[in-house]
């Protein structure tokens, strides 16, 4: 099982606790596996892995430039949003009324990414 996987059975299992901490760290295990497959397909389309987020939001956003197709998608936008609501309002602002729907959000990103030609 991979990160990206193993990230998400994780946040599946924290999400369904009463505890207000395992539902914040099963956002921040959701937007983990997100952008861990993004950084496996950046690779694998010739991009280096990324250091950073911003580095990250940059090669979507020029693969976006370089496919109408990817640009469809709004990758970049779904990253963004995955980053503000996942990441910041769930886990850094404790917004765990945001948790479930955003595992969910999180698992249906993965599929998309993970679906995509390498």
């Amino acid at each position: 099982m991979g990160v990206v996987e193993e990230a998400l059975e994780h946040a599946s299992r924290e999400v369904k606790s009463p505890a207000p901490m395992a539902k914040r760290n099963a956002c921040d295990k959701a937007f983990l596996a997100v952008i861990k497959a993004f950084d496996e397909y950046l690779i694998a389309r010739g991009y280096p892995e990324p250091e950073r987020h911003g580095d990250r939001f940059s090669y979507v956003r020029d693969l976006e430039r370089k496919s109408p197709k990817l640009a469809k998608l709004r990758l970049s936008d779904k990253l963004g949003a995955r980053f503000s609501l996942s990441h910041e309002a769930c886990f850094y602002d404790g917004k765990i009324e945001l948790a479930e729907e955003e595992i969910e959000k999180s698992k249906e990103l993965v599929k998309i990414i993970q679906g995509l030609p390498r």
